[in-house]
């Protein structure tokens, strides 16, 4: 193909990014995400070109043109990623804590659902054991039954793989069911605290509570706190169904489920820590002791998390 032709073929291209490229450096750089990818896609498209045109043509004033251009694109996407990477860590530092204190109603009323489930099963195991199973399976009564303080009798890379699943499994649900009114939210929060409470009523009797709890709150603390929070935003997105208030309730639910949603979203790197507490803490043969220690510090740093957080423009929506 002849330059000129290649030039023909392919000049439109080049223009959308030189349109594109000027519009993000006249200092609007918060382009919208559409934007955004179609700069990368063009970024990729005009680096085949400048290939090409190196391959074909030598150096000439086209392969200059397109070295330029694309020397100029490349600027651009590095600046917008690294401004994304920061903007997700100034929202996991300052604006998750912040929308979860602005949520708080929601948030103690997620908490309180769990833990309503958990006394009412501890409280009925405790003085009716036998209404265990109607709780939890016969191998967990088994198991919690039989603890002992060496940890090394348990499989738990595949337990904590399991437990671990099964509670990201929760949080999903808690929070995706905020579109039945909020009515599945509450029975996935209140059933999980009964399974929680039967275990705790099982073990109280059997005279193993202390492991037990040694075995659950280092990694069951910030896993609880991650379920609340998504019980929280599926209570959240329930809130703006029943109650629009002067909008209509379709943009009243798409208010609030952007805000349940990076409510939910926010809860994902501590999930990945809770997880990676779970498998290399919780399986130590230590003292309990040792591991109520590293439960506290999780339990001490969530709260400092928390209440660090200040107002931002997307908690204040």
């Amino acid at each position: 193909m002849k330059e000129s032709l290649f030039i023909i073929n392919h000049q439109k291209t080049w223009q959308e990014l030189e349109n594109i490229l000027k519009e993000y450096n006249s200092g609007n750089k918060k382009t919208d995400g559409d934007t955004l990818h179609r700069l990368f896609h063009l970024y990729q498209t005009v680096c085949g070109h400048l290939s090409i045109a190196r391959t074909r043509y030598g150096n000439t004033g086209t392969v200059d043109y397109l070295n330029n251009l694309v020397s100029r694109a490349h600027q651009a996407v590095y600046t917008s990623r690294l401004g994304s990477l920061q903007s997700v860590a100034h929202f996991l530092a300052k604006g998750f804590p912040a929308l979860i204190k602005r949520e708080y109603r929601a948030f103690l009323l997620s908490a309180g659902v769990f833990v309503f489930g958990f006394l009412f099963s501890f409280l009925t195991v405790l003085y009716w054991e036998d209404y265990a199973l109607s709780f939890i399976p016969a191998e967990y009564v088994t198991a919690v039954r039989n603890l002992s303080g060496n940890t090394g009798n348990f499989n738990f890379a595949v337990a904590s793989v399991a437990i671990f699943t099964n509670n990201i499994r929760v949080g999903i649900i808690a929070f995706a069911l905020g579109i039945t009114f909020g009515v599945g939210t509450v029975y996935v929060l209140a059933k999980n605290g009964m399974i929680l409470g039967a275990m705790a009523a099982v073990s109280a009797k059997a005279g193993t509570g202390f492991v037990f709890w040694s075995l659950i709150l280092p990694h069951g603390i910030p896993e609880l706190f991650c379920i609340f929070v998504c019980g929280a935003a599926g209570l959240t997105t329930a809130k703006h169904m029943i109650f629009p208030g002067l909008h209509s309730r379709r943009k009243s639910f798409s208010a609030g489920g952007k805000k349940s949603l990076m409510m939910f979203l926010g809860t994902i790197p501590i999930f990945i820590l809770a997880g990676l507490t779970e498998g290399y803490i919780t399986p130590l043969p230590v003292e309990p002791a040792y591991k109520y220690a590293a439960a506290l510090v999780w339990l001490i740093v969530l709260t400092g998390y928390i209440f660090s957080g200040k107002k931002s423009k997307l908690s204040a929506k």
